[in-house]
């Protein structure tokens, strides 16, 4: 694996050396763009080589750092390529029977405090609304984490010894609890349910555990400690849960495996809906549409399905599709997280070119897409996102740098 993180950043100085050289009035003369376009080309060509070598999430942070250096000309040009080399989906205008959105705004100066964490992978809000993260710690997804197999390869570090589960105040960002240490070795997705229980995917452990309300003890712990897998018992590299009221819980399995898991309120294994996914990433329910949409990332698309919540007949079975979309769902660029309130869903997407990681509000119904939204400085790695239960505001988290952002929802 060293050899390869080195075989591809010798091609990317190479690629870097190019750009500079382009800034030369010399150099550029007549054949400038036409030398850029096969720059930009390479580039996007060396995003899929990254991706295959090296598929982590230390790597995603690498690439996107690639264009740094990149001349605002430069910029513009690679703007007006097709998406198909770019990766990157231009807003479109809503349809005319599609209601207008608000674009989510930002809220400055906040969080009111400095946070020291790690790699922030998950991101819910609790009872009151409150933002609830989880991050790594000192612990970093790199190329070395796994083997080719998907197992964890340092065990013997032993568990991350921060505490990786940080609530903040909704009004100030200021600190109001933090637990979760010696409990995980690589968490990455984070759910809090109605009853307030704590919901944690590990894709280190293949785990998947519910803490109830104030307690640092899992209630409920499913699949085997560091032993991946396909069957009934079994994840691996689990990302996300969605919670049911009535307690029916969903699961994204995940690195590995190309499904979505169905269960009821004691762990009992209800059904299970396997799909041409590719990394299925994040999970958003919309229980009062029976509707449960996906982050199929490295197919670069949204995905809505019935959960199957509602009984009687002619109700919809979980696995069916939802919209008008269908199985095919809605290729919008590569999508990392989704979250839900009333008919709009928000999802963010990385982006190997500066600048050009953002977030996107749809219809839910249509997935047509109703506006694109960043900070003011603009999103490195954006990793997942949520709604306050009020649906009056939203948090994303990143992966580099490791930062929180609050936008204000109408």
């Amino acid at each position: 694996m060293p050899f390869r993180r080195r075989e591809a950043k010798g091609i990317t100085g190479f690629l870097h050396f190019s750009i500079f050289c382009l800034w030369s009035p010399v150099i550029m003369g007549k054949y400038a763009n036409v030398v850029a376009v096969g720059l930009i080309g390479l580039l996007c060509l060396l995003d899929g080589y990254s991706a295959r070598r090296l598929k982590t999430e230390q790597a995603e942070i690498e690439q996107r750092q690639l264009l740094n250096i990149l001349p605002s000309w430069l910029e513009r040009l690679r703007n007006n390529l097709p998406s198909s080399l770019t990766g990157r989906v231009k807003p479109l205008s809503a349809s005319a029977d599609v209601p207008a959105a608000t674009k989510p705004a930002e809220v400055l100066n906040w969080p009111s405090i400095e946070l020291d964490v790690g790699q922030i992978t998950g991101v819910a809000v609790d009872d009151k609304s409150n933002p609830v993260i989880l991050h790594r710690g000192n612990v970093k997804w790199d190329g070395g984490s796994f083997d080719s197999s998907g197992q964890y390869n340092r065990i013997d570090d032993g568990p991350i010894k921060n505490d990786t589960i940080v609530t903040l105040d909704a009004a100030t960002g200021s600190l109001l609890d933090h637990w979760g240490s010696n409990l995980f070795y690589m968490p990455h997705g984070l759910e809090v349910d109605a009853e307030g229980s704590t919901w944690v995917t590990d894709v280190a452990l293949h785990q998947v555990f519910k803490f109830p309300k104030g307690s640092q003890v899992p209630s409920l712990t499913l699949g085997e400690a560091f032993v991946s897998g396909s069957d009934d018992k079994h994840f691996c590299k689990p990302t996300d849960v969605a919670v049911s009221s009535s307690g029916i819980f969903f699961v994204s399995d995940g690195y590995c495996n190309k499904r979505i898991l169905k269960f009821d309120a004691d762990g009992r294994l209800l059904d299970v809906f396997t799909g041409p996914f590719n990394i299925v990433h994040s999970l958003t329910l919309m229980e009062e549409k029976d509707a449960l949409c996906v982050a199929d990332r490295e197919n670069s698309r949204i995905v809505c399905i019935h959960a199957g919540l509602k009984e009687g007949p002619g109700q919809a079975k979980f696995g069916s599709p939802y919209g008008p979309a269908g199985y095919k769902g809605k290729h919008v660029g590569r999508v990392f997280a989704v979250a839900a309130k009333g008919q709009q869903l928000y999802a963010v997407f990385g982006s190997i070119f500066l600048g050009m990681s953002d977030g996107k509000t749809f219809d839910l119904d249509s997935l047509s897409t109703l506006s694109r939204w960043t900070p003011a400085n603009g999103f490195g790695s954006p990793h997942d996102v949520a709604v306050s239960r009020d649906g009056e505001a939203m948090y994303v988290v990143q992966i580099g740098p490791n930062r929180i952002h609050k936008f204000a929802l109408e």
